[in-house]
């Protein structure tokens, strides 16, 4: 495991420790999920721009609607 440091405002890091304390886990917990966290939107994010700029079919919203709903 690799270790880092970080440098943050002495008002930011109350406001982080408060928050860690509330979820009932440890600073660097904390900060490690919302990191982890924050990566994997950022993925997510790439991989939808990645296929809503792919060459796909148009499909109307009432076909989705009929498809999302049909579950339902």
């Amino acid at each position: 495991m690799i270790t880092t440091t970080i440098r943050i405002p002495e008002e930011d890091y109350k406001k982080v420790k408060s928050l860690a304390a509330f979820e009932e886990v440890s600073v660097s917990e904390f900060i490690r999920n919302a990191i982890l966290e924050h990566v994997e939107d950022a993925l997510d994010y790439e991989a939808g721009i990645n296929i809503l700029t792919e060459k796909n079919e148009r499909v109307s919203r009432k076909d989705v609607l009929k498809e999302v709903l049909s579950d339902f």
